[in-house]
Formats: structure tokens, C-alpha cells, sequence
């Protein structure tokens, strides 16, 4: 059982000072303790002390102890006395313990109640505060901001200055030549002429060589000491809790840890002869009209006619801002047969730098664009 140290209270009606835990009257004035914080002289609430330090204060006796006991103080809702935890009737006017619900704690948090609500009340402002916004207006307000931006960053910007001064096509085909590679793999592809095989590594797999001792540094939490602190009982009394306190201590152990070395595996790699049809050379037709073609083109000995590509374009310039460079663009074939030298064409753009189109005056899409860089 933990030992008992004498509180101390202050009268509330006449400020007398340090007056036992055990003294249920004013020395001074007479009057009941009644509703008072108990406290130990020299001691923070909440302070954590060493063994050693705890023979500065008063301990009770076990005899005084056991008449006092630990449980709190009650309350008489009559006369508003303090009472023993041992007594049955109030000291004062006689009434039942029975009678009475609130002990020393329950009147204590009370107490602190009304100051915490005193105190708010004095720091609250005499004059009204001012009127806040709906939180509801706030976010429309926001909600509108953030339209207004994106309305704005994805609006379109047309230009209506521009007049076309060139049409040009490009068409382009791939010749594709069959040649003979020497290659080598693990296995043999379909078609492939084997020149030879050999063993080579093929992969490594780590395999347990043996164990090996090392140090290895570790940690733990060992008992260092006790403190204390010293725990209101409500009756005039406060009791000592202890709590331990541990200390980081460091050790070396060894440990076994094993050590693998890394063993090649080997297989059958196989070399050979494989024809491949590959990209040779590029045959093309370009002109400055509206009449594509292919271009003419003569195979070779192992070659064939492969991937076809082509490009329609044309280049507008400005007519009112004559320094702005004249602008490429690529454009589909059907909307690149409607375009001619001379033509006079919209063509819009996002601010957000989006991929502009060809468009009409009031920036309806006709067709996709591509700037030829």
C-alpha cells in the first residue's frame, strides 16, 4: 500500500494559508474547509519526483492513514460541509451521507466549470461581432471564380487574317530489301539455318557457400529507477503512484549469417542464317498542286514494295500583321483538295494551347490541324 502525504488547503473565507489536511475548520475564522482544492506544499500537480525526494514532505502515519482512509471528502447538500469519508452524517447539521450525492472531485470539476465559463465570458467582446458569410455564399463565390478561369482557358481565339499562299502534298513509299542476318538466341527460330551451337552461360543462381560469425550491435529497455507523483485523494490527503522509468541499454551479440556465391548455369545457345525483310530506302513524289501520285519506282533483286505514307499541307500568312511568319500546316486530304492559293481561312486555337483547327468566321470546327515544324 503506498504511503500517505498530508495535504494542505487555503480557507476561502478570511485567506488563511497552509492549513492541514486533516483540519476540517478555520483555525482563523471558524468555518467549514467547505469547497476547496487541496494541494502539497512544495509539489507541482503533475511533477514527477525521485525516491529521495519524496522525505521532504509529511507522511501520515499507518494509524493516521487507516482513520483517514483514501477515498475523498462528500459534500452535505444542506449546509454545503465537508465530510469524512468515514463519517455516515454530516458534522455539521446532521443530515444522512444518504442524502447527499457530490463528493470532493464532483464539487472540484464543477468548480473548474463555472471559472473556465467566467473567464470566457469576461474575454467575450461587449460589442457584437461582426456578421460572417455563409459559408455557403463563400463557395458559390469560389465555385464561380474557378468557372470563370476554365471557361476562360478553354476559350477558343480565332484568326481570321489569313491568306493562303502555297499548297504542297508529299507521298512516300518504303522499298524493303530481304537480307540475310547471323543472329544467335536459346533456341532455334522457325526458318533459320543453324551455323553451330555452343555452351554459354545462360544465367547465375545463388547457392549457400557457408555460414559466417558477425557482430551485430542491438538494444533494449532495462528497469533505471522509479519516480513518483502524488495523487489527490480528496480527503485531505495525496498518495503516492509510482511509475518506472527505463533506460536504453546497447549490447553486441553475434550472429550467424550465411554467404552465397553465385554459381553460372549454362545452356545451348545456338548461332545461325535468318533472311529478314527490312526498311532499305524511300521513293518520293511531292508537288506543289492538286494532283497527288505516287512515285515511279523499280525493284531490285530481293526487294518489295513496303509501308506507304503521305502529307497534305498548306502555308497561310497574315494579311493586317505582315511580320508575324507565315505558318504550315497538315491537313486531311479531302479538306486539302477545298484549299487553294489565294483562299482566305479561319483557323482557331485554344488558349491552352491545345492543337488549333481549320474553322469557320465564327470558330465552328471544319477540320484538324497539324503545325509542320
Amino acid at each position: 500500500m503506498s504511503k500517505l502525504v498530508m495535504g494542505y488547503w487555503d480557507c476561502p473565507v478570511c485567506g488563511s494559508k497552509e492549513i492541514r489536511g486533516d483540519v476540517v475548520n478555520c483555525p482563523s475564522c471558524g468555518r467549514a474547509r467547505g469547497d476547496v482544492k487541496f494541494y502539497v506544499k512544495n509539489y507541482q500537480e503533475g511533477q514527477s519526483l525521485r525516491e529521495e525526494e519524496l522525505e521532504q514532505f509529511e507522511h501520515l502515519s499507518e494509524e493516521k492513514a487507516a482513520s483517514m482512509g483514501s477515498n475523498p471528502d462528500w459534500y452535505c447538500s444542506f449546509c454545503n460541509s465537508l465530510n469524512s469519508d468515514n463519517a455516515q452524517t454530516c458534522g455539521n447539521c446532521g443530515a444522512t451521507r444518504a442524502d447527499s450525492e457530490a463528493n470532493y472531485f464532483d464539487r472540484l470539476k464543477k468548480r473548474q466549470e463555472d471559472e473556465a465559463a467566467e473567464k470566457a465570458a469576461q474575454s467575450r467582446p461587449s460589442s457584437p461581432p461582426p456578421k460572417r458569410r455563409s459559408p455557403l455564399i463563400i463557395l458559390a463565390a469560389v465555385l464561380l471564380v474557378i468557372i470563370g478561369v476554365f471557361v476562360w482557358m478553354n476559350g477558343n481565339k480565332t484568326a481570321g487574317d489569313l491568306q493562303v499562299s502555297a499548297v504542297s502534298w508529299t507521298r512516300v513509299i518504303n522499298i524493303e530489301e530481304n537480307r540475310m542476318f547471323s543472329e544467335s538466341d536459346w533456341s532455334l527460330p522457325s526458318g533459320a539455318e543453324q551455323t553451330g551451337t555452343r555452351q554459354e552461360i545462360h544465367h547465375y543462381d545463388s547457392v549457400l557457400d557457408h555460414y559466417e560469425d558477425v557482430e551485430v550491435q542491438r538494444s533494449r529497455q532495462v528497469f533505471d529507477h522509479y519516480e513518483y507523483d502524488l495523487v489527490d485523494n480528496g480527503n485531505g490527503t495525496f498518495r503516492e503512484v509510482s511509475h518506472p522509468e527505463y533506460r536504453t541499454e546497447y549490447y553486441t551479440e553475434t550472429e550467424s549469417r550465411p554467404v552465397y556465391v553465385q554459381v553460372p548455369r549454362y545452356a545451348t545457345k545456338y548461332y545461325y542464317n535468318i533472311w529478314r525483310w527490312t526498311p532499305s530506302r524511300d521513293v518520293t513524289a511531292t508537288g506543289t498542286d492538286h494532283n497527288p501520285s505516287w512515285p515511279e519506282f523499280t525493284l531490285g533483286k530481293n526487294e518489295r514494295e513496303g509501308a506507304h505514307r503521305e502529307q497534305y499541307c498548306f502555308t497561310v500568312e497574315h494579311t493586317k500583321n505582315t511580320k508575324d511568319p507565315s505558318v504550315t500546316y497538315r491537313i486531311d486530304e479531302d479538306h486539302w483538295k477545298e484549299i487553294n492559293v489565294n483562299d482566305h481561312v479561319f483557323i482557331t486555337s485554344r488558349r491552352t494551347g491545345a492543337q488549333p483547327f481549320l474553322s469557320t468566321e465564327k470558330g465552328d470546327k471544319i477540320a484538324d490541324l497539324e503545325v509542320v515544324r
